[in-house]
């Protein structure tokens, strides 16, 4: 990659990153790539990443920024190239390049490429909250467990956890990544520890597809009540 570092600046184009791993286990490749904007250039103070994909598939997920029940980030979207229609909170905005749209927390968005190539940039912070970088072992955490190397993913998940060991959902990521590697006890007492500090992760507990294997477990069952 042929990027310059000169007094106190980073220069890259984007077509020099890497694709970030982005498909889940067993997961179709519709042809949607995203790029860890924020990791390449070391930012520390907002969060950054793109994603393109081809015409007719969502660039941008449906999804609003409320995680257990607080709102998020707020997120601003610039069309690089290409074009998408932006669906919020059911109106729909037509986004050719050089668009920008500015989108608050709790609007459910999602953005449909509408012409070949289509890369849209994501900038986002959570309002009157200092922006807190997840650790970098966050990130391979999920680049093992989209690969299926579940052991790897939950040594990963680990360090993590002891970094932020008040995050609930640093234990509950932990949690279904050792279930995926088939240790219960492990992520038995990842979700057990998740639940004691947010009662709300019982709403992802009953649900998540990882879990699965250890449904069945008499100690699962307890969680949820």
């Amino acid at each position: 990659m042929s990027t310059a570092i000169e007094k106190g600046y980073v220069f890259a184009r984007l077509d020099e990153l890497e694709p970030a791993p982005i498909l889940a286990p067993g997961a179709e490749d519709d042809g949607r790539q995203r790029f860890d904007v924020r990791r390449r250039f070391d930012i520390t103070s907002f969060g950054a990443q793109a994603f393109r994909a081809p015409s007719g598939v969502d660039v941008i997920r449906e999804h609003a920024e409320i995680t257990l029940g607080e709102a998020g980030q707020e997120e601003l979207y610039i069309v690089l190239n290409g074009a998408a229609t932006f669906e919020i909170d059911g109106e729909s905005i037509e986004a050719p390049a050089g668009s920008l749209v500015h989108v608050q927390p709790t609007a459910k968005r999602k953005a449909t490429a509408t012409d070949a190539a289509t890369t849209i940039v994501v900038i986002g912070g959570t309002p009157g909250k200092a922006y807190e970088p997840a650790p970098a072992e966050a990130a391979e955490a999920f680049a093992a467990y989209n690969a299926a190397d579940y052991e790897t993913a939950v040594a990963k998940q680990r360090v993590v956890v002891e970094r932020r060991p008040g995050d609930p959902l640093a234990h509950f990521n932990a949690g279904c990544f050792a279930a995926r590697a088939g240790n219960a006890d492990e992520a038995i007492e990842h979700l057990r520890r998740a639940v004691e500090i947010n009662e709300r992760i019982k709403e992802l507990v009953a649900t998540d597809e990882d879990l699965d294997s250890i449904r069945d477990d008499q100690r699962f069952g307890e969680l949820t009540r």
